[in-house]
């Protein structure tokens, strides 16, 4: 015969293991992602929407054809980041600021780069170019400059859960 004390342990270990069997498993929390990283997330997310599996792969990849889903996904991402500006293009300065300054970008080396693109790609007497169509050549060009090889580097390293 049981005593008390070991019917009440006995119920005790029961009740413990209902308790470990009904509590779902811990969910795998991702790295902490910095309030920056995570603004592009929500961005890439939000400007994707729109975009097939294979759209939204071909961009994940850096491949950045001229076509109506890049050109609009491109617009969308670097306005919703507020660091597109229609009548003046990128914003240099603030893209600096975003990508954390000097520690992270040579400053000399982009604010050049970034610039020269905004005006080199910039066409506003023409009235053919669209500002999406600015936005997708002027960051194609920035792409092809050192900032853009550290653009890509960054995105993956965000897009992946390492940034």
């Amino acid at each position: 015969m049981m005593r008390r004390s070991q019917i009440g342990l006995l119920s005790r270990l029961l009740l413990l293991l209902l308790v470990v069997e009904m509590t779902p498993p811990a969910i795998p929390v991702p790295m902490r992602s910095s309030p920056q990283s995570l603004a592009l997330l929500r961005a890439r997310d939000q400007c994707g929407r729109e975009l097939t599996a294979a759209q939204r792969l071909q961009l994940d990849r850096m491949q950045f054809e001229d076509a109506a889903h890049v050109r609009h996904y491109l617009h969308c991402f670097w306005s919703r980041l507020q660091l597109w500006l229609d009548e003046t293009g990128f914003q240099a300065q603030r893209i600096v600021q975003s990508f954390g300054g000097e520690r992270r970008l040579n400053v000399e080396q982009a604010l050049p780069a970034i610039n020269g693109c905004n005006a080199k790609t910039s066409s506003r007497g023409s009235g053919a170019q669209t500002v999406v169509d600015w936005c997708l050549r002027a960051f194609v060009c920035v792409l092809a400059t050192p900032v853009g090889e550290w653009y890509k580097r960054h995105m993956s390293d965000v897009i992946n859960g390492n940034a």
